[in-house]
């Protein structure tokens, strides 16, 4: 059980560098030695030894995640509808697609 939740509030803290990482990877690229800081930054977070995610877990995101619960349920419920739309018009123009190629083949060999 112990090993279990360290992994997912190491996956926790991991998500929210990534995603801040994804909007100021442009000034980050231009950091010497960037990448090389990143890796000894992940294997803080990830070591059992160092329990690195787990306090950066406590001390910042727990706060920060209860605080906001309400809005990140309401955004990742806007996104789930978002994706069912985009993947039901996605269905219903690939059976178009399907049709209209059926329909040119059975043309062609006329």
């Amino acid at each position: 059980r112990g090993d279990d939740v360290q992994w997912l509030v190491y996956w926790v803290v991991f998500a929210f560098f990534s995603l801040i990482e994804s909007f100021i990877d442009f000034l980050l690229y231009w950091i010497p030695f960037y990448y090389a800081f990143k890796l000894a930054f992940l294997m803080w977070a990830m070591l059992p030894q160092t329990q690195g995610a787990k306090f950066l877990y406590d001390s910042f995101l727990k706060d920060f995640l209860k605080k906001n619960e309400s809005r990140i349920d309401a955004a990742m419920a806007d996104a789930k509808k978002s994706a069912d739309t985009i993947a039901s018009e996605l269905a219903s123009a690939t059976g178009e697609l399907a049709s209209a190629t059926a329909n040119a083949e059975t043309k062609k060999d006329d």
